[in-house]
């Protein structure tokens, strides 16, 4: 997903990238993104509200992760679901925590878990950062 990274889906599969900096703006933009590539492949409603909030809390640890750096998006289909993925520099893992209901922060990943059919990281291919990704159920 950066780039050095060649896109690894056949060019009839819909995707949309788009490269921001890690700052809590961009969480915003990443919401409007899957709102706009999924309306526009003809998705509504539940789905598109649940990939816009499972891709704003990937971005939200992306920027923590990388503050200042650039993040790489992506929203794509895979056997039609909606599959959002977000690449930092930081070599760093996400780790889920216990979160009180006080906690202001802290539940982006279970939050990710309850809504995506699958999710996951992976290494990025030049070994550059990592990719942060989930499948959302159709």
């Amino acid at each position: 997903m950066n780039d050095q990274e060649q896109p690894t889906m056949a060019p009839e599969i819909p995707e949309i990238r788009l490269t921001l900096l890690a700052e809590p703006s961009s969480v915003v933009l990443a919401r409007e993104l899957v709102r706009y590539a999924l309306t526009n492949w003809g998705y509504r409603g539940e789905i598109v509200h649940d990939s816009m909030l499972v891709m704003s809390e990937i971005v939200t640890n992306a920027v923590a992760a990388a503050k200042g750096s650039r993040l790489r998006l992506r929203c794509a289909l895979q056997d039609q679901a909606p599959l959002l993925e977000c690449w930092d520099p930081a070599p760093a893992l996400p780790i889920a925590r216990d979160s009180s209901a006080t906690d202001e922060n802290g539940r982006g990943l279970a939050i990710i878990a309850a809504y995506a059919k699958e999710a996951g990281i992976r290494p990025s291919a030049t070994g550059e950062g990592k990719i942060v990704w989930a499948l959302m159920p159709i």
